[in-house]
């Protein structure tokens, strides 16, 4: 198949990726398990740094990534879904990232694809695909959407497009808290605006980030010469990884602290939020703490 040079692809086969990639997964991918997706990004250069070529496979037990390498090799980075501890979709402008961290001989390990946001679907494809194989729970799609109109219309429009493009498909919805972002006394960012989305599968952070980009790159800019980039981090957290929580206070804000378990090892996440929205974050987390159980 013919593949495109400059932005992701959704690729048939194996035989479809180029070299060095195609002999890596040759190698690395489990004999007679199928291939469920395949994703191939070409080489990405931003203004900050570059990134090689990547091949993302999912198959029905796991994930694989395969990343060319300098000396014309390539490294592979791969785990079962019961080492996934939680996935990371970045978006800022035309560049984007996906982070998986996992687990392995009990200690925390992340892997990082790097690509053109025009190729973001199927990534988020990727997501789905890996949030459904760890925690296989299956709600109405139909009823789905008609809450999700009535959770997500006061807010506001950035946050609302990105609760509504990367919220978890097909799941009932527990509770969603949106808040502003929270400023200090020299007006600096102290947390950014941002969501939490609980669902009987998964936990999702949204957070808004944002950047600045010089129009001469070779000189430190001044405010006239900087624009400011916007785009968003989207944290997705199965709920079979959630061990235990805690919602507690760290310098005048309300801080979430997350304890994660995967099979070969545990991490620990923090999300920041208003003080005011304490109450509604604990009630959001009991809620799915008590799904869980149930659904046990």
């Amino acid at each position: 198949m013919e593949i495109d040079t400059r932005f992701p692809t959704k690729l048939s086969t194996v035989s479809d990726a180029p070299e060095p990639l195609h002999s890596a997964l040759v190698k690395n991918l489990p004999s007679g398990e199928p291939v469920r997706l395949l994703v191939y990004a070409p080489a990405f250069e931003t203004e900050k740094e570059k990134s090689q070529a990547t091949v993302l496979a999912v198959t029905n037990n796991g994930w694989l990534v395969a990343s060319e390498a300098e000396d014309g090799g390539a490294a592979v980075e791969k785990s079962n879904f019961r080492d996934v501890q939680f996935l990371e979709l970045k978006s800022i402008l035309l560049s984007g990232q996906l982070k998986i961290s996992f687990a392995a001989q009990d200690k925390s390990n992340s892997v990082t694809i790097k690509f053109d946001t025009v190729g973001d679907e199927l990534y988020r494809e990727a997501i789905d695909l890996m949030l459904a194989s760890i925690d296989p729970v299956l709600t109405g799609l139909a009823e789905n959407d008609r809450i999700e109109a009535s959770i997500f219309e006061t807010w506001p429009m950035k946050i609302r497009n990105e609760a509504q493009r990367y919220s978890p498909r097909g799941q009932r919805y527990l509770a969603a808290i949106q808040w502003p972002a929270i400023l200090g006394g020299s007006q600096e960012q102290l947390i950014p605006a941002g969501a939490l989305l609980v669902t009987e599968r998964e936990l999702v952070v949204i957070a808004e980030e944002e950047e600045f980009s010089a129009e001469s790159p070779s000189e430190a800019p001044s405010a006239e010469e900087s624009r400011q980039i916007f785009g968003g981090i989207i944290t997705f957290v199965p709920r079979v990884r959630l061990k235990d929580f805690r919602v507690g206070h760290q310098e005048g804000l309300g801080v979430l602290a997350l304890e994660l378990r995967a099979a070969d090892g545990g991490e620990k996440l923090e999300v920041k939020f208003p003080s005011d929205n304490e109450t509604a974050v604990s009630k959001a987390m009991e809620q799915m703490l008590l799904s869980r159980s149930s659904a046990k």
